[in-house]
């Protein structure tokens, strides 16, 4: 009894079809691509038009009867002022950390371009709090906020300020969890921009330097320019992830879900306390719904703004 090796069925097709080495390579790289989209297409697509049938629906997580309500989910979402208050917090968090994000990391990468010794130990030490768990991060730093006890409410007293109830004043708390996720996340966007900044080619500075360019001039007329793409996507993906988190904001808050006094809480937040508290499933895939339209357009918008396309 002689048993086939895998693909012998699919190497005898190609031998009897006698293709050529080109259309084979073609052939073998759609039969690897086939598997991860089949996956995406089940499981993502799948999910997300789930989520979209579910927002018409009074469905209850307890209960197995769905029934019809049409648009009534969306009404009462949108008239809802919790949710005003999410869809608020999640833009601020978004305006305020990209730029924020976008210009240090900039300025780090530029920093780490121009190291010489040590240079692979300091782009790890960068990004070590991108990959550690944001979980872990979000504890420590909430125990460096403590008004009692915590780093940050010595370093105040030491300095002669007032003391700051960071976590536990709506004034601050957004932005108290908004700079953890600066921290954390400067790393990733830094080493992006160093890849963006080593992919120009050292011809432009050496011709500018020998015309007399100065450094802010290189810097505006080659750099800037030339890394406008990798500044796009640094922005794309720095907005997006912004919109959509999730951790800090559910470890950071007073209560877990968006304290004090809904000061921090954001779309994602509510969508998984709509959906897993309140058990109401239809009400959380309408805002579902509603949140991903608005980060498609915000994407869509950032791109068509921020794309330029330079000749040298």
């Amino acid at each position: 009894m002689t048993t086939e090796r895998p693909y012998a069925g699919l190497k005898k097709l190609l031998a009897t079809r006698r293709l050529t080495l080109t259309q084979r390579k073609k052939l073998w790289a759609y039969i690897f691509v086939a598997l991860p989209f089949a996956y995406f297409l089940i499981v993502n697509i799948s999910a997300m038009l789930n989520s979209f049938i579910f927002s018409f629906q009074d469905y209850m997580t307890i209960s197995t009867e769905r029934t019809w309500i049409g648009l009534d989910n969306y009404t009462s979402t949108l008239s809802n002022p919790i949710f005003h208050q999410a869809l608020r917090n999640t833009l601020v968090f978004a305006a305020v950390r990209v730029p924020v994000v976008t210009v240090l990391g900039l300025g780090v990468a530029l920093m780490l371009h121009n190291i010489r010794r040590a240079k692979g130990f300091f782009r790890m030490l960068y990004f070590i709090p991108f990959v550690t768990s944001g979980v872990a991060i979000a504890w420590v730093f909430k125990f460096l906020y403590l008004p009692n006890f915590g780093l940050f409410t010595h370093l105040f007293d030491a300095l002669g300020l007032p003391r700051q109830y960071f976590l536990g004043d709506p004034r601050t708390a957004l932005l108290s969890i908004i700079a953890v996720t600066i921290w954390a996340s400067l790393g990733y966007y830094a080493l992006i921009f160093l890849a963006g900044l080593e992919d120009i080619p050292v011809e432009f500075y050496e011709a500018a330097m020998v015309d007399g360019a100065s450094a802010w001039q290189r810097f505006r007329n080659i750099t800037l320019p030339l890394l406008n793409r990798t500044i796009v996507l640094v922005v794309i993906l720095c907005m997006i992830s912004s919109l959509q988190n999730f951790t800090f904001v559910r470890m950071m808050s007073k209560d877990g879900f968006g304290g004090p006094l809904n000061s921090t809480v954001t779309m994602s937040l509510l969508i998984y306390k709509e959906a897993f508290f309140s058990l109401r499933m239809g009400g959380a895939s309408a805002i579902a719904v509603i949140f991903f339209a608005i980060i498609f357009v915000l994407t869509l918008v950032q791109r068509r703004l921020l794309v330029r396309e330079f000749e040298y």
